[in-house]
C-alpha cells in the first residue's frame, strides 16, 4: 500500500513537470519572439501548440511506463 501511495505522487509530480516546463518555457520564447519580431501575440501562440504536442507524446510515454510500473508493484 506505502509503495503504491509513493508512487502515485512520483506520477502527479511527473506529469505536473511534464506539463508546465514545456508550455512556460515555449510560452515566454514565442512572447520574447513577438516583442523581437513586432508580430503580435502570433509567435506566442505558436509557442503553445508546439508545447501542447510535446506535452502529448511525453504524457503518453510517463502513462506507458506507469502503467508497467503499477503491474510490477501490484505483482509483489
Amino acid at each position: 500500500m506505502k509503495k503504491t501511495i509513493i508512487f502515485a505522487f512520483g506520477f502527479i509530480g511527473a506529469i505536473g513537470l511534464t506539463t508546465a516546463v514545456p508550455l512556460v518555457f515555449f510560452g515566454l520564447l514565442g512572447r520574447w519572439l513577438d516583442q523581437k519580431y513586432g508580430t503580435g501575440p502570433y509567435l506566442m501562440l505558436l509557442g503553445f501548440v508546439l508545447a501542447t504536442v510535446i506535452v502529448y507524446f511525453a504524457i503518453k510515454r510517463l502513462v506507458r511506463e506507469a502503467i508497467k510500473e503499477f503491474d510490477k508493484i501490484n505483482k509483489e
